[in-house]
């Protein structure tokens, strides 16, 4: 899962002893966590906390940035990198114990993210780092991004199973597009990429995609050839965002819509699996074996889709493996929320038992094929969803339109600024099930991960705390 930053604080207590960086000291963790607020259910009396660094600004909106703690659901880890990319620690969700740590190569300057992804091999944990490197010698200091692919199992003192050194021509700026099962680096624009290179986690394999010519079904009254770009990889391959750009109506005046849509390795693609009447189909997130996807009827070339209060969007929950949908739900919103390839990735979350699945602002109950919109009225705020329990109560953060490209777009959850306090947000618990939502007492965070047995994650700015169910 994404790293979120949901708040500031004025101190804390630390679980590594370090509050400079946040991963390194001793094991032992400190007899008394900080007492975030937190909704009712959490006992904050126990559990753990650590300090957190915060996390630098993501330059390319879309994308999956540069999170500094992921959860390792399977391994039941919450893993942490120093902002610096210096040390990454796994801590044991439910003790806060150190499990293991890692020391990686030195990158100058770096800029770090750190992931999970979830495939045959068990789980792994992805450290990507933007830096320099040295120069040491008669070597010259040169740009580069570093990949170390480390086993969530791994010992005490752990290695990498795979290190992959990309360099980057001087006038390029990649970024990280994660999934929990696809890695992708390479410079992102309106969330997609021209040219980006897949890692796989598993073997440490390396290749380029590009943006390519693609014949899809389904165009006008046949077949067309459509320019279809890489935006993010998955277990069936990477899922591709086109755009028709011959024999249709680019201008919406009476003639045959144009579409919109991706396609899903070579196995499925978006035309032949559509809702009825649909022509614009923008892949925004992928959560274990399923992909979110939204819907309109038609749009024109000129405007990207957008989630709005004019023309409801109807969003689905597909089977990756064969497009068939699971689940699906018709929304509006008073706000003008622009829908990406990715856009919905951070806030995408299924229920440790697979029963629910959040994404953005939208909840689904997959074994009844339901879905409840979260999304403003004239009366209401949406709510960006965070995290989902087994029983279907979800939590988020009451969204805020300060007008930045950030929010702006659909499923986006907030990044703070570095340097700066980040002001306090409202926040909400949902039901799933019913569709019903209660706000929460002022400055309340919300957790970035609920596991099975109760643990809720919470990170603020400062913070990283882990409470049991109480």
């Amino acid at each position: 899962m994404a790293a979120l930053v949901l708040g500031a604080l004025a101190g804390c207590s630390d679980a590594s002893g370090d509050a400079a960086d946040p991963t390194a000291g001793p094991t032992h963790r400190a007899a008394a966590p900080v007492r975030l607020p937190v909704p009712d259910g959490f006992d904050t009396e126990t559990g753990w906390s650590t300090t957190a660094s915060p996390e630098a600004t993501d330059l390319q909106p879309g994308s999956s940035g540069f999170p500094l703690v992921a959860v390792a659901p399977r391994s039941s880890l919450v893993v942490q990198a120093a902002a610096d990319g210096s040390r990454v620690r796994a801590f044991s969700l439910a003790s806060g114990k150190t499990v293991w740590t890692f020391t990686p190569k030195a990158l100058k300057s770096a800029r770090t993210g750190v992931f999970v992804e979830a495939g045959k091999g068990g789980e792994k944990v992805v450290l990507a780092r933007q830096g320099k490197t040295s120069g040491s010698g008669l070597n010259t200091s040169r740009r580069a991004t570093t990949i170390d692919v480390i086993a969530a199992d791994s010992a005490a003192k752990a290695t990498a199973e795979h290190h992959l050194d990309l360099t980057e021509p001087d006038d390029t700026a990649s970024s990280f597009t994660a999934t929990d099962s696809g890695f992708l680096v390479g410079p992102v624009t309106d969330g997609v990429h021209e040219q980006a290179v897949v890692i796989d986690a598993a073997t440490g394999a390396q290749r380029t995609v590009r943006a390519k010519t693609v014949t899809v079904p389904g165009c006008g009254s046949g077949s067309c050839p459509v320019q279809a770009s890489p935006a993010f990889a998955t277990s069936q391959g990477v899922v591709s965002a086109f755009q028709q750009q011959d024999g249709c109506d680019q201008w919406a005046q009476g003639g045959t819509p144009c579409t919109y849509g991706f396609q899903v390795g070579d196995v499925w693609t978006s035309t032949s699996v559509a809702p009825s009447g649909m022509r614009v189909g923008i892949p925004l997130a992928v959560a274990g074996q399923y992909l979110v996807a939204a819907w309109h009827t038609s749009d024109t070339q000129t405007d990207q889709p957008a989630l709005s209060d004019t023309k409801e969007t109807t969003l689905s929950v597909h089977d990756l493996a064969t497009g068939k949908i699971k689940a699906q739900v018709r929304c509006t919103s008073a706000d003008a929320l622009t829908l990406q390839p990715g856009s919905a990735q951070s806030s995408t979350r299924l229920s440790p038992n697979g029963d629910f699945l959040i994404s953005g602002q939208a909840g689904f109950d997959l074994s009844t094929g339901r879905g409840h919109c979260f999304m403003s009225t004239a009366s209401t705020k949406g709510i960006d969803l965070t995290a989902v329990s087994d029983d279907g109560t979800a939590y988020g953060i009451v969204h805020a339109v300060d007008q930045t490209e950030a929010t702006s777009l659909y499923g986006r959850l907030p990044i703070a600024q570095d340097g700066t306090d980040t002001p306090e947000r409202d926040s909400a618990r949902v039901s799933v099930r019913t569709g019903t939502a209660k706000a929460l007492p002022t400055a309340a965070e919300v957790p970035v991960y609920l596991a099975a047995d109760g643990h809720g994650v919470f990170r603020t700015r400062d913070v990283v705390a882990v409470y049991p169910g109480s």
